[in-house]
């Protein structure tokens, strides 16, 4: 009997052993998939890394050949300017005024407005209010029946363009402490690409 009792528990620890050995070859085999699986991610990652350290490469040669230009050419033109649309003009216009040009409209600032919680660039605007110079009117056997002045209101905001007259503006400024816009008129309206936000002949 303590034969058969020793048996039994060495075929005990023996399957415990079985067991904890395959437990350690699944934990080996698990190791190895997670490894050739970040192996693999970070192979694809290397032609980004690449690029990135090649414009790195191109910014660092492009500073130096600058500060080799800025040594031997005194007179050298600058560098990292940001051109702005070219205005031959700048117009202000305070509200009740009334913008030049238009044959057939008047076109008045008629309020400067804030809009809450918007950026400095779009949180003012600018109503502009346009009619016609002379009402239509309409008359049945002489008597005036009705008269229409076409009235339109067009919210303005910095950065966008209108026509008037022949003159095409692009707002620079919003002011509510003045009460007032400007308008930069451009020097090359044809080659403006932008969409107008109205458009008075």
């Amino acid at each position: 009997m303590a034969r058969s009792e020793l048996a039994a528990r060495s075929a005990g620890i023996l399957g415990t052993a079985i067991q904890l050995v395959m437990l350690l070859l699944l934990l080996a085999i698990f190791a190895a998939v997670v490894l050739v699986l970040s192996s693999l991610a970070s192979l694809t990652s290397v032609p980004s890394q690449v690029g990135g350290v090649a414009s790195q490469a191109s910014r660092a040669l492009g500073s130096a050949q600058q500060a080799v230009q800025n040594v031997t050419d005194p007179n050298h033109p600058p560098v990292g300017l940001a051109y702005d649309t070219e205005f031959t003009a700048i117009d202000t216009w305070h509200v009740g005024d009334g913008l030049p040009g238009g044959t057939e409209y008047v076109l008045t600032v008629k309020d400067i407005q804030r809009r809450a919680g918007d950026s400095p660039d779009t949180a003012l605007y600018a109503v502009v209010h346009a009619e016609l110079r002379q009402p239509r009117e309409t008359r049945l056997l002489g008597q005036l029946v009705r008269s229409d002045s076409d009235p339109h209101d067009y919210v303005v905001y910095k950065g966008e363009t209108f026509r008037v007259g022949h003159a095409v503006y692009r707002v620079n400024w919003i002011s509510q402490e003045t009460n007032s816009l400007g308008a930069g008129v451009l020097r090359n309206p044809d080659a403006m690409t932008q969409p107008l936000k109205f458009d008075y002949p």
